[in-house]
């Protein structure tokens, strides 16, 4: 599928515990909620939304970012009771050849394997769907629960960015990518 055929309507995935969609305005209180804890945020390189409404205006800036094929930002929604726990995002597509990859998840969610099946689900999609042919992740040396995912998927360590600007603080930062030959020999 060419690339910008893949943003007609917004792709709707699905894992073996989880439902990958678009946000809702009806998300914004679990969304804020888990955003607000420092926890959450800590290595995320700005803080979350202020309030319910400003998550709720949130949805509305990733909503149009999408039409415009800029990102695409899934809802990490359980399948049991539709609530959202955390959000997995394409964004800063180049020539729609390469994305940027970046997630988060609610701390009570944490250390139960649920990014790497996510991961497993987003992966194929970037590469089946959109066509691309790399696909990297910025993530700050400490934060060892955001390295584990990428690791156990098969995204490779190309090094470390010194004082790297990410989001708002200025610190290093690992630089980690697969690319679409990596994938293919994987196949995950």
């Amino acid at each position: 599928m060419p690339f910008k055929e893949a943003f007609t309507s917004f792709p709707k995935l699905e894992t073996e515990r989880f439902v990958l969609r678009e946000l809702r305005s009806d998300d914004a209180k679990a969304y804020y909620s888990y955003f607000s804890d420092h926890e959450v945020t800590k290595y995320w390189g700005y803080p979350g939304p202020k309030n319910i409404e400003t998550a709720s205006k949130t949805f509305t800036r990733f909503k149009n970012a999408f039409t415009r094929n800029e990102m695409i930002v899934w809802g990490i929604a359980t399948k049991d009771d539709d609530q959202i726990i955390g959000t997995c995002i394409l964004n800063d597509f180049v020539r729609g050849s390469m994305v940027n990859l970046s997630y988060n998840l609610s701390r009570d969610y944490w250390g139960k394997g649920i990014m790497t099946e996510v991961l497993k689900t987003i992966i194929p999609f970037a590469f089946n769907e959109l066509d691309l042919n790399r696909i990297q992740a910025k993530v700050m040396p400490d934060n060892h629960s955001s390295v584990g995912p990428l690791s156990k998927v098969g995204f490779v360590k190309e090094g470390l960015l010194r004082d790297y600007i990410f989001g708002e603080f200025i610190t290093d930062t690992l630089i980690f990518s697969m690319l679409k030959k990596d994938f293919t020999e994987r196949a995950l």
